[in-house]
């Protein structure tokens, strides 16, 4: 017999995904038919230099303390100051990060979670734009019952200053349904649509935050993983870097990051808050006890941020590789006629559209055509998943090897081809 909330969460099913049958995956060599899977953001491409590094340079230096509880399940005090070094020399702070400023725990998820127990009461509310990380919604929800406020941006451009206006009526519109709103959560670079907020939309979404007195909780989980810049794609710029003073309230505003993407370490489980508000600080690293970081994670991870020539020489291969990738699927989508967002210049992905296969412009059609897109042996995720305003998109990981990318643009555009009716329902 479970409490309400056991049956809550085995209702939920969140490791429903992780269990599913599958059956073999693509290899050109082993499963030359097998399923081509594009659902999971990871930085495949560098995840062998990264176990190579792990294996040569981080497990050779493991020490004793390793084994213990060591400095507490917030993160050791040698790992807060590399990781402060490696903020502040990377995201360009206005004001430098110190390892007070620092908690660490079992991954950004995890930090998702805490943040919503620390920041809102029972259904209160999170502001998000659409489409954002699908994944938002169980890591917010799940405990604290708090409420997501989805806002639409109609045809207007979500990394434009004016969007902010779009946030406002949401805000507006939540509050007068009796949902007040405590933080707005951005994805900078966004996922899904790969893209890095211009500093002067950063700057106008602070003075926003400002006004009704929110959080800004800014995850920034990709922020070395952008692999061009120029005038409609601007590069990277953190929260961190801009002079908020006369803004908002330093308190108010929070960054989350980790080695997963940037690093292609998903398996190292570590996520970092970066935080001025001393209580907020205190009170994540209380719920750390539940969500702690092994220790061996946390060397593993001192040893890679301490090694400065590693960083540098690994981020800047990720760049090329993930540019190289993205190249390859822009050239086939182009040939074959598939809209896609164009202005994606960072992660792992590009947002693409097939809604000309939609039997129908409904979400039961997109799951549809999911469906037939797995059949057709090519698995990725819905524009639904994602919170996106109309049926049709699908998040396309490229940060696979060469191969399984290859194979999977070719059973993409064939799909296309066959099932198209050559009307571009979402106009990217």
């Amino acid at each position: 017999m479970l409490s309400t909330r056991g049956r809550k969460y085995a209702d939920l099913n969140l490791a429903a995904g992780y269990m599913k049958k599958r059956g073999p995956l693509y290899n050109k060599l082993e499963h030359p038919d097998g399923l081509v899977s594009l659902t999971t953001a990871e930085n495949f491409l560098m995840q062998e230099r990264a176990l190579n590094f792990v294996k040569t340079e981080c497990l050779p230096k493991l020490e004793l303390s390793t084994l213990t509880y060591h400095d507490g399940p917030f993160g050791s005090r040698r790992l807060r100051h590399a990781m402060a070094n490696f903020i502040n020399a990377r995201f360009a702070p206005f004001v430098p990060v110190t390892n007070d400023e620092i908690t660490f725990v079992s991954g950004v998820t995890a930090l998702n979670e805490i943040l919503s127990l620390c920041t809102t009461e029972e259904n209160e509310g999170f502001l998000l734009g659409m489409p954002i990380y699908g994944s938002f919604a169980p890591d917010l929800q799940t405990k604290s019952n708090c409420r997501l406020v989805y806002t639409s941006f109609e045809d207007q451009d979500q990394f434009s200053v004016q969007a902010v206006d779009h946030y406002e009526r949401a805000l507006q519109d939540a509050e007068r349904e009796g949902i007040k709103v405590r933080a707005l959560v951005l994805t900078n670079p966004h996922n899904p649509l790969g893209q890095c907020y211009p500093q002067e939309t950063l700057e106008a979404i602070l003075r926003f935050c400002g006004k009704y007195n929110i959080h800004l909780i800014s995850d920034e989980i990709y922020a070395l993983s952008v692999y061009c810049t120029g005038p409609s794609r601007p590069g990277f710029t953190s929260i961190l870097s801009i002079d908020i003073r006369n803004i908002v309230d330093s308190h108010l505003v929070h960054v989350l990051y980790g080695l997963s993407k940037d690093f292609a370490a998903a398996g190292l489980r570590l996520g970092c808050l970066i935080s001025k508000s001393a209580q907020l600080t205190q009170a994540v690293r209380s719920l750390a006890r539940f969500h702690c970081a092994s220790p061996l994670t946390d060397a593993i991870a001192t040893t890679v941020l301490e090694d400065e020539d590693f960083c540098t020489e690994f981020l800047q291969e990720s760049q090329r590789v993930l540019g190289d990738h993205r190249a390859i699927a822009a050239e086939a989508l182009d040939d074959a006629n598939i809209p896609y967002a164009r202005n994606s210049n960072a992660g792992f992905f590009l947002w693409i559209d097939l809604s000309a296969c939609l039997q129908d412009p409904s979400w039961q059609a997109e799951e549809d055509l999911k469906m037939r897109l797995y059949d057709h042996g090519v698995e990725m995720s819905t524009g639904q998943a994602y919170h996106d305003r109309m049926p049709g998109s699908f998040r396309f990981i490229f940060s696979v090897d060469r191969d399984t990318l290859v194979e999977g643009l070719a059973r993409i555009v064939s799909f296309f081809k066959t099932h198209s009716n050559n009307v571009n329902v979402l106009g990217l």
